[in-house]
Formats: structure tokens, sequence, C-alpha cells
């Protein structure tokens, strides 16, 4: 998409911009790799936790604390987590560690966790919804929900996926496991499969649905940080 790149680094800016306000975050380790870390902003009696996209191989927790200062105001933690890129680990494996950073914010931080993910962070938040019972409220934008358009493209290079993987991991697959109220959104110019399986996974979850008008797959992410925003009112809502 023109200008992808571009967005993604505006991410990492207002991140910057965000921990000149708020300091340096908390470093917790969740896991027993290097990069199994969580960045914890703020404290509050709820956590909003942060699952970034990329395409399953690219940005870390760092360029993610933008939205940070809203969410604390809200009276609730912000972590982002980070976690392994494809390929240096699998896709169960990047999953599992996905999953193993939620659980120890749950017991460790906030027994009320909103989870956010964003791209492929949308499906790796789906996944986990499907394996953890805990989580009441979920907003996921512009996710991959059925993974047969990822094993039957050029990007499977990478991802690595079969055939059982791909049923596995396919979250549309698995809505009867999922127990949070999740919302799902997507932006109005998204291309064609964002659009459809966002719109597949919102109608077989039942559930609520987000348009980012005027946006793309990128931008729409970036409107998190403005608190009048529909998506940060979203996501506000889901602190009450």
């Amino acid at each position: 998409m023109p200008h992808a790149d571009e967005i993604i680094k505006r991410y990492g800016v207002a991140s910057d911009r965000a921990r000149q306000k708020l300091g340096e975050p908390r470093v917790e380790r969740y896991g027993p790799t290097a990069p199994e870390t969580l960045d914890i902003y703020g404290s509050g009696k709820k956590a909003f936790v942060f699952v970034h996209g990329g395409a399953w191989k690219r940005q870390s927790s760092r360029e993610q604390a933008f939205p940070a200062e809203h969410i604390i105001a809200a009276g609730a933690a912000y972590v982002a987590l980070n976690f392994a890129n494809l390929p240096s680990v699998t896709l169960p494996e990047m999953a599992a560690q996905v999953r193993r950073g939620i659980e120890w914010v749950h017991g460790n931080l906030s027994k009320e966790v909103v989870l956010f993910g964003h791209s492929s962070g949308g499906h790796l938040a789906a996944c986990a919804l499907t394996r953890l019972d805990f989580i009441r409220k979920a907003l996921v934008l512009s996710g991959s929900y059925d993974l047969l358009p990822v094993r039957l493209s050029a990007r499977n290079e990478y991802v690595r996926l079969d055939e059982r993987l791909e049923q596995e991991y396919s979250p549309i697959r698995h809505t009867d496991r999922i127990k949070a109220q999740v919302t799902v959104g997507w932006a109005e110019h998204d291309n064609n499969e964002f659009r459809r399986q966002s719109q597949a996974f919102a109608e077989k979850l039942g559930a609520p649905t987000l348009i980012g008008k005027g946006h793309n797959h990128f931008d729409f992410l970036e409107t998190l940080g403005d608190p009048r925003s529909p998506l940060s009112r979203a996501a506000l809502n889901m602190l009450q």
C-alpha cells in the first residue's frame, strides 16, 4: 500500500512523543526468550493490551506507545506486547508468546484485561480469544481470520502454513470458543480481503463493527492516539 512505511514511521514518532510525556515504560519479561517482554505504561484497575501488526514479520512494542496517554487517563495500564517475528519462530510459537504475555498481565497486573490487535496482531489477538476465557472485551482491527488465502499466497513462504495449521489458527473456524465481547473494525479503504474477512468474522460472532471512514489499513490505527476519534472512543468505552 502506498505510504505504508511512512505511516508506520509516524507510529514510532508519536510513540517517542508519548514517552517524552510519560517516561520510559516499566519492562517486564513474560517468557524465556529475549523478545518476550511487555512495555507497561501507567497503572490502573484494568489493563489495555496492544498486539501490534506488521504482517507477522515486522514492528515491535516500541512503536506502539502512541495511544498510551489517553488509555492511562481513562484509569487503565497500557501494555504494548512484544514477541518474536516470523520467520525467526513458527506461527504457533508466535501465537503462544502472545498468549503468555496476556496471561502474565492477567496474573500479575490486572484481572480485567481489554485486548486490542491490529492487522496480523488482530489475527493473533483473535487466536488468543479462542484459547483464553478470562478476557472480557476485545477490539480487533483489520485482521486475517481465515488463513486459507495466506496459505495459498506468496506470504506462505515465511508463514509456513499447512492444512492443519491453517485450520488450527483460523479464528473464524473456532468462534464457539470465544467468550469475550468483541468489536470488529476495519478501514473503509482496506483491501478487499481485509474488509471481507472482517465482515465475515463479525457476522460469525454476531459482533458490533466499526468502519474507519476515509481511512486506509495503516492510518486508521493512527487514530487510536486521538481521544476524539471513533476508534479511540470505542477502545475507551471498553474501559468503562
